[in-house]
């Protein structure tokens, strides 16, 4: 599938570095930085004395330096389209004026940015690459007092905002954390830039031979980091990162004018993680061979009944329908009216059955595998220094807890070490890392599909549908699928699910499968997670993360087995489309 551009490729560089240069390519060795660390700390506790007339002085100060070194190349039919290296520092300061009770963050100022309101913005800067105390302490000294005067002009537009509302329950801003004092070792990088630039060549190349597709692409992003956090309470923390990322795309046009597109990801936590070269060219014929055939297949009138979602599309199905509502995130104050329940805000839904009896889910981002994927959601500390604990997020169907960063809600007050940062980002929110979606009473896949087949014959239909993948808005994306984010937005957000783009009618009379397409989701809400029949006993992986365009969301990963809605609506998509090329691809000849 087309995956996000990770959060943990994204502390993937920058500090000084050590370059060791040979025929091999390049080992770099970001710095074990006492210098880097120490005007952190020295400018940290000074700032503690900052403080305008007779406003609030500063009560809690965050500081946080990713330092790191990343490489991206992109490549299109054998060619290599563009080669970025960036080596940088960049620092971020959280600043918190007033008390644990009531602070500047967690409010909507709509007198900002047009209307949009500004909250919890994290001043930034870009710090020397050098180890030089001096000059460090200055870029951090000014992006600090900017921070603070930003901090003191918000809090005091919210008590004013406060004099003149009631809020019922509204929670305290912040909650305390235990200090956290850990250094790992510094991140080491070996990356040979032209060996990968030819791997990308032939990886690229081997769509040469298929002049159907309009569009396919390679991309690596790859990188190193060391990520330095300071408080003003006490943690001296650095934890180091490395990952690399092979996006495939692939977009074909149907005769008609539908584009459908798809793609291939591959994550390890070094490259030597990554797969051997032919079998990412066999997986690429795999996948340009169902395009073409999903290309040739008949458009979906009209279904309602039984719909079975294999593992990675109840993966994505999963992503849309739990995973952001079971994040603790208090609703900001002037934000007018309040949500009603839905996808995206699960905690009024505590204590409450949302899923079958047999179901558990709960999050665990220090695992690092499963079998032999690499789980992009994996880390150790979080974006405030707190340690990732394990969180028992669904027991026997019931919503029993929340991820939870330091920013109490309602109902949950302390951190479980689920602060994370988008891509690129120095604003944190709570988020799931790795989310395990398991049902102990799950069954093998021929069983799975035998229930399908069942339930459809129960309702006098004469097929069911099953779901091998949807499509998902991110960094590759085709137009198609930024079509289906903006149809899925129309539709309610997030209580909507992306277009499928491998669909199979399953045919009762003897099982036989055939490919439609051209089909969206009528409205799939959170209730209907209780009405699912079935799931399968294996579990697939789905690694994401997103920046720009829909929607920054820090790296994850959802662990999932197949499952069985009982009925869901999937009609034709009404959409104008382009005319095909007039003239056949310059492959073709």
């Amino acid at each position: 599938m087309i995956p996000h551009k990770n959060a943990s490729i994204s502390i993937l560089v920058s500090l000084l570095l050590v370059v060791a240069s040979s025929a091999a390519g390049e080992t770099v060795e970001l710095p074990d930085s006492p210098i880097l660390m120490r005007a952190m700390v020295d400018e940290i506790n000074r700032s503690l004395g900052l403080q305008m007339e007779d406003l609030d002085q500063p009560y809690y100060i965050q500081y946080t330096v990713d330092d790191v070194i990343n490489y991206e190349i992109s490549a299109a039919y054998g060619t290599i389209t563009s080669f970025d290296r960036d080596r940088s520092r960049r620092f971020f300061v959280h600043t918190r004026v007033g008390s644990f009770e009531l602070d500047n963050t967690n409010f909507r100022d709509t007198g900002r940015f047009g209307g949009f309101g500004r909250f919890d913005f994290a001043s930034q800067a870009s710090l020397p690459l050098d180890d030089d105390y001096t000059a460090l302490r200055q870029a951090m000294w000014r992006s600090t007092d900017r921070s603070y005067k930003q901090a003191v002009e918000t809090l005091t537009k919210k008590r004013a905002y406060l004099k003149d509302k009631t809020i019922e329950d509204r929670p305290p801003d912040f909650s305390s954390a235990s200090n956290v004092e850990h250094v790992d070792p510094p991140a080491r990088l070996d990356f040979d830039p032209e060996a990968w630039k030819q791997r990308l060549r032939e990886i690229s190349g081997h769509f040469r031979q298929y002049p159907l597709l309009q569009r396919a692409s390679a991309q690596l992003l790859v990188g190193a980091g060391n990520t330095y956090i300071v408080s003003t309470e006490g943690t001296r923390l650095r934890f180091a990162e490395r990952g690399a990322l092979l996006i495939i795309t692939a977009e074909i046009q149907a005769e008609g004018g539908m584009r459908i597109a798809s793609g291939l990801n591959y994550f390890g936590h070094g490259l030597d993680e990554l797969p051997a070269l032919e079998k990412v060219k066999a997986e690429i014929d795999e996948l340009t061979a169902r395009l073409i055939e999903a290309s040739l297949a008949p458009v979906l009138e009209s279904y309602a009944g039984p719909v079975l979602f294999e593992g990675l599309a109840a993966a994505q199905m999963f992503r849309r329908l739990l995973a952001k509502g079971v994040a603790g995130n208090p609703d900001p104050i002037g934000g007018g009216r309040r949500m009603a329940p839905g996808p995206d805000k699960l905690e009024r839904k505590l204590g409450q059955r949302i899923l079958p009896r047999s179901f558990r889910v709960y999050d665990d981002s220090t695992v690092k595998r499963v079998g032999q994927t690499a789980l992009l959601g994996h880390y150790l500390f979080d974006a405030e220094g707190v340690p990732a604990t394990r969180v028992d997020i669904v027991r026997e169907g019931k919503l029993e807890d929340l991820v939870m960063s330091r920013v109490p809600t309602k109902k949950r007050v302390s951190t479980n070490g689920h602060a994370r940062r988008a891509a690129r980002s120095g604003n944190w929110q709570a988020a799931i890392g790795c989310m395990f979606v398991e049902d102990e009473e799950g069954l093998p896949e021929d069983q799975l599909k035998a229930a399908l087949l069942e339930a459809a014959q129960e309702e006098g239909l004469e097929y069911g549908i099953r779901v091998a993948s949807l499509g998902v808005p991110g960094l590759g994306s085709s137009r198609s699928a930024m079509m289906s984010f903006f149809r899925v937005a129309q539709r309610g957000g997030s209580q909507g699910l992306d277009d499928p783009v491998f669909v199979y009618k399953v045919y009762v009379a003897d099982g036989r499968e055939e490919l439609v397409r051209g089909c969206e989701f009528g409205q799939v809400r959170l209730r209907d997670l209780k009405d699912i029949l079935a799931a399968g006993a294996e579990p697939a992986i789905y690694n994401f993360m997103g920046i720009g365009f829909g929607g920054r969301t820090a790296a994850s990963t959802i662990i999932s087995p197949a499952v069985l809605f009982e009925e869901l609506d999937l009609s034709k998509i009404e959409e104008e489309q382009d005319k095909p090329p007039i003239l056949d691809s310059p492959l073709a000849r």
